[in-house]
């Protein structure tokens, strides 16, 4: 990309982020705002500045004729280039606002009439203090695109404060949806043949509300291709992508901005899909915008992600580094750090954090965390309430909270918090998994074996998730799907998870032998065949990570006893490797060891016949 390019989208990322602000979108505002700080310095400025600043104002003079000065003509005047525009001369009829721009070639948005401008900046002070009710009815006729957005869009946010205030239980998921409904259909309605690129944004997002994805997701692409910069469409457009088929539809009508690999690295994030390839994108955004900690971030994400937690811890120390104050991934360092079992450092940080700020829901979420960590349920579960106040819609707590009431045996409470985090966001593995581990403790297994499922479609490589699900099909006695299930898991264990679902998987195979003769049907020797490959595959697992005899005993013992039995065919089997395991077994103190040394005398009692008939 040229300096040229790169000039221009520092000017759409100012001019953005100018309109961000006038809108109440402030996060997306200080997102647009960090994203053009890690540009480099001599992109952002003069003479690569696209417009030139604006003409120094005519010199006036004070003039008889003029109305009584005020005390402000005394004081001294801030420039020309300090507010972006300049005050005609005072003896001129006043015009309507004009739209000025910055000393960066930034126009100054105002709106078309001077009195409804005045309107706009009261309205915008009380949206500052939260006061949306008096938003609206000072914006209620209102013609300018500013205007409208601000008050349709505080009309949304009173809506939904009063409607999160009206439920009759913290955990009701279903009331909150229903009580929205008549307040934002009209609000719909009002804006439905809007052309404004943010308030086609809005409309999505009330569409969003309202369970209506695909008009939301219609109307979010149509916000970025006028509006690119506006990270807000993005991030929402990233989580109404319910799989990769679906983005790559979607993708061929976004705008190919860098804002797209922006969104491509949030949904593949959001999928749990990310792989090497997601770091060469971040890499390559690095070399556009090097200073960018939210890419950083999303780099120890994508470690994080792929479960190799040294690795991402080490760039979350690295972006603390750039950013001790930065709080956007601190909820998720602290779920690695209490997975990676890090008391210490995790106490430090929550500490740490709680100075800064603990009426963020992220701090809130690292507290309960820390409080999990040293066993303290009942805490940890009143931090991530807090937190859920602070943010309604914040995914981590409820899935967390869910957690804690797992740990206090409430399976009904947990259940309720895990279906709001599903109600957040369709494609949290963690919640769906949670949900097939509470009705596994309420003992409905066909409701767990359905959850668990979800979880594997989700994180299709996490063993931790066909484990559960062939624990279940274990309890209801269907072997074939537990084994199914657990050959699943193996493709994505690592070597400390392997070998427990290798035993698992003999274990089936032995038992699905054993339970033959009981139907009538003469037994076959392929059971046996798989048990005794899996207990093969134990012991080369465990003899070459080192392991003693006590640990590999069973394995021993059920490869000498297929050796000896002569499944393989007649006079195939390897008496002197069944001998070389028996007497490593008998030698040792292992349950096994009785069993090992029968069969150890019955071997040599074979051998002496074998050798008395070739005598």
């Amino acid at each position: 990309m040229n300096t040229a390019d790169r000039v221009q989208i520092a000017h759409d990322i100012r001019r953005t982020t100018r309109e961000l602000k006038d809108r109440g979108l402030l996060v997306a505002a200080k997102w647009s705002s960090e994203l053009l700080a890690s540009l480099p310095k001599e992109i952002r400025q003069a003479p690569n500045i696209p417009f030139s600043p604006p003409a120094p104002p005519p010199a006036t003079t004070f003039s008889p004729s003029r109305a009584r000065p005020s005390i402000g003509d005394f004081l001294p005047s801030p420039g020309p280039t300090s507010f972006g525009f300049h005050e005609p001369p005072r003896d001129m009829p006043e015009a309507g606002p004009s739209r000025s721009r910055t000393r960066h070639g930034v126009e100054y948005e105002e709106e078309g009439d001077q009195l409804e401008e005045d309107e706009y900046q009261l309205a915008r002070t009380y949206f500052d203090l939260r006061e949306f009710d008096r938003v609206t009815w000072v914006l209620r006729d209102a013609k300018g695109s500013r205007s409208r957005f601000l008050r349709v869009y505080s009309a949304y946010l009173s809506a939904d404060r009063k409607a999160q205030e009206s439920l009759p239980h913290f955990l009701d998921t279903k009331e909150e949806r229903l009580a929205l409904y008549p307040a934002l259909n009209p609000l719909i309605m009002e804006i439905l043949d809007d052309t404004d690129p943010y308030i086609i944004y809005l409309r999505g997002l009330l569409y969003m509300r309202i369970d209506q994805r695909s008009a939301a997701i219609e109307c979010f692409i149509q916000s970025v291709l006028e509006r690119p910069y506006n990270w807000s469409a993005w991030s929402q457009l990233a989580q109404l992508i319910k799989s990769p088929d679906q983005f790559i539809d979607v993708k061929e009508r976004l705008p190919p901005t860098p804002m797209l690999e922006f969104c491509a690295i949030t949904i593949m994030l959001d999928l749990h899909t990310a792989t090497d390839m997601v770091t060469n994108m971040i890499s390559e955004l690095l070399e556009l915008f090097p200073g960018s900690v939210h890419l950083k971030a999303q780099r120890a994400l994508v470690y994080y992600h792929m479960r190799q937690f040294e690795i991402a811890e080490q760039h979350f120390d690295a972006v603390q580094q750039l950013d001790p104050y930065r709080m956007e991934e601190v909820d998720i360092f602290s779920n690695m750090l209490y997975v990676m079992d890090k008391r210490a450092k995790l106490g430090k940080l929550a500490h740490e954090y709680a100075e800064i700020d603990r009426n963020r829901a992220e701090v809130c979420c690292l507290i309960g965390n820390y409080y999990s960590s040293r066993g303290d349920h009942s805490k940890a579960i009143l931090y991530f309430k807090r937190a859920l106040l602070l943010n309604r819609d914040y995914l981590p707590a409820w899935t967390l909270m869910g957690h804690e009431f797992v740990e206090l045996k409430n399976s009904h409470a947990a259940i309720e918090a895990y279906r709001k985090a599903i109600d957040v966001n369709a494609k949290d593995y963690r919640a769906w998994y949670g949900l097939g581990q509470a009705y596994e403790l309420l003992d409905e297994p066909m409701y767990a074996i359905e959850y668990y499922n979800q979880a594997t479609s989700l994180r299709p490589y996490d063993c931790r998730m066909w484990t559960a699900l062939a624990t279940v099909y274990e309890s209801l006695q269907r072997v074939p799907e537990a084994i199914e299930s657990h050959t699943r898991a193996l493709l994505g264990a690592d070597r400390s998870q392997t070998s427990a679902i290798l035993h698992k998987l003999a274990n089936l195979h032995t038992s699905m032998a054993e339970a033959q003769p009981a139907t009538g049907a003469a037994p076959t020797s392929a059971m046996s065949v798989e048990a005794t490959g899996y207990h093969r595959k134990i012991i080369a697992l465990g003899e070459s990570e080192g392991l003693g005899v006590n640990d590999l005993a069973g394995s021993y013992v059920a490869v000498a006893e297929w050796e000896m039995a002569g499944q393989a065919g007649p006079g195939q089997g390897d008496w002197g490797l069944a001998s070389q395991y028996l007497e490593k077994v008998a030698s040792t103190n292992a349950p096994q060891r009785d069993k090992a040394e029968g069969l150890l005398r019955t071997l040599r009692l074979r051998e002496a016949r074998l050798a008395a008939g070739q005598t």
